[in-house]
């Protein structure tokens, strides 16, 4: 069996225009700025801040959908790690070691 993939909850979305799964962890930080595209071949759609359960105000974004458990949005935060797909979902910021 595949190891899953390790990564936070904040950082997953569905792509909005086909519900594929997708994180942010791995893309480059120099592409923010860049338009994203899903990586469905069958879809290739735009993706934008809905996409990862952002809601953009007069006050900056807000995240206000999350993935839950069932691969679907929720309205809260979830309360526990799970498995999702090949990731490994951590609902606590995950923290890395400084060498």
């Amino acid at each position: 069996m595949p190891e899953k993939r390790l990564v936070s909850v904040a950082s997953l979305g569905l792509c909005e225009h086909c519900g594929v799964l997708l994180t942010l962890e791995g893309m480059p930080a120099d592409s923010i700025d860049a338009e994203w595209r899903c990586p469905n071949p069958k879809c290739n759609g735009v993706l934008t801040h809905k996409t990862f359960g952002y809601d953009k105000g007069t006050e900056g974004a807000k995240k206000v959908s999350w993935v839950g458990p069932g691969g679907i949005w929720i309205p809260e935060k979830p309360a526990q790690d799970f498995d999702l797909g090949s990731f490994s979902v951590r609902v606590e910021p995950m923290r890395y070691p400084l060498y």
